[in-house]
């Protein structure tokens, strides 16, 4: 089933050895080293491959050729509702920026772990220099770890290691959410009152916590009103690159309750921008849906402007604001996860853990002055009762 052979090249006297092995199909294989030693170690670990029945033929490529291959295989994927098309945008920029460049020109066979921790010290180098952030570099060690495991499987056979071993993430300590005060609220709904459709806008993201592509996507068939008690909004769609899109995970797919204020400002924009075809609640006069990317330039930041709020304030800070007035009333970890559509609660507690520490540490302060002034009326009951 497997041998090796000696002969000789043209020269006459440089000696090679070729590996010689029957797969589990009886197919001939042959492999070709410089060395005796180097024929003898890989004959003896095919051999036992094929015994095991594990054994599988490689097709190399040059990782450019495979990193191709490997876009058109997303494409299938997005079609098929299994990518999300922006997160398959990112996947592809990714690859394009920082894989294609580093590891083109190899050959799929010869990508080996030397040049995966050349590529890790370049990036640390970034990372030291402030050109990347370690979340970044997570990020990208995730795809490449990802798609190194699409080349290895059997039904593309373009490598057989994985030349990640032995290479980790880094650890991250995560930074905490940034969230407006009371007085920035009240500071960023004054300055954008008397814009109605911003006004509104700005209640759904602050008071209902929506993503941004969530907000631009919501539908007026999406809005439940329960009387005095407010009401529901219904998140079904995302918006993307102006093409409507399904909501970023599984559980981002929900219903959200909202207080009556948010009611009050879309019943204020809808009066004003009536509901139209495509029954979009933020639109254009077409009845298209606005494009998030313009309304945030031109309307958010003059907003953001006259309510004298740093730059770094965006759509998401109010998503975030929106959390942490949640968690400050004391609403559990579960409710809070559902109404902003986490993956799951421990996501939540990731992002808003140091939160949720600060309102035990107030319930417990509360419950300790419940229990002073029970023993003080015990105690009073006890010396009233002795007199």
């Amino acid at each position: 089933m497997a041998s090796i052979q000696r002969y000789v090249l043209k020269d006459g006297k440089t000696p090679r050895w070729a590996a010689m092995w029957r797969d589990q199909a009886g197919e001939q294989h042959k492999k070709v080293f410089k060395r005796r030693m180097d024929a003898d170690r890989w004959i003896t670990k095919v051999a036992a491959e094929v015994q095991d029945g594990m054994w599988r033929d490689t097709q190399p490529a040059l990782m450019r050729e495979l990193f191709k291959a490997w876009n058109r295989d997303l494409d299938t994927r997005v079609k098929m509702g299994e990518v999300k098309m922006s997160t398959a945008d990112t996947y592809r920029c990714n690859v394009g920026k920082h894989f294609v460049p580093a590891f083109g020109d190899y050959r799929s066979d010869r990508l080996t772990a030397s040049v995966m921790a050349e590529w890790r010290s370049e990036m640390a180098d970034k990372i030291e220099a402030g050109e990347m952030a370690p979340k970044s570099f997570n990020n990208l060690f995730n795809l490449l770890h990802s798609l190194l495991e699409w080349a290895r499987h059997p039904a593309r056979g373009y490598m057989r290691h994985d030349p990640l071993i032995g290479q980790k993430r880094l650890t991250i300590r995560r930074t905490e959410a940034s969230y407006l005060e009371d007085a920035e609220i009240a500071a960023l709904l004054g300055a954008g009152a008397d814009d109605v459709e911003a006004d509104a806008l700005i209640h759904v993201a602050l008071f209902a916590g929506l993503r941004r592509g969530e907000v631009f996507g919501l539908h007026w068939g999406d809005v439940e009103v329960n009387g005095d008690r407010g009401g529901r909004l219904w998140v079904r769609r995302s918006l993307y690159k102006g093409e409507v899109t399904t909501p970023k995970t599984a559980n981002s797919e929900r219903t959200v309750d909202v207080p009556r204020l948010v009611l009050d400002a879309l019943a204020r924009h809808r009066e004003a921008c009536p509901p139209v075809e495509g029954d979009f609640v933020f639109r254009t006069s077409t009845g298209a849906p606005i494009d998030p990317n313009s309304w945030y330039g031109r309307t958010f930041c003059e907003i953001r402007k006259r309510a004298a709020l740093p730059d770094s304030v965006g759509l998401h800070s109010l998503r975030h604001t929106y959390a942490s007035l949640l968690i400050r009333q004391g609403e559990n970890p579960k409710y809070v996860s559902r109404q902003l559509g986490h993956s799951s609660t421990s996501f939540t507690m990731d992002v808003y853990g140091h939160l949720f520490e600060t309102t035990s540490a107030q319930a417990m302060g509360r419950l300790d002055g419940v229990i002073r002034k029970a023993k003080q009326k015990r105690f009073e009951v006890i010396k009233g009762g002795t007199a």
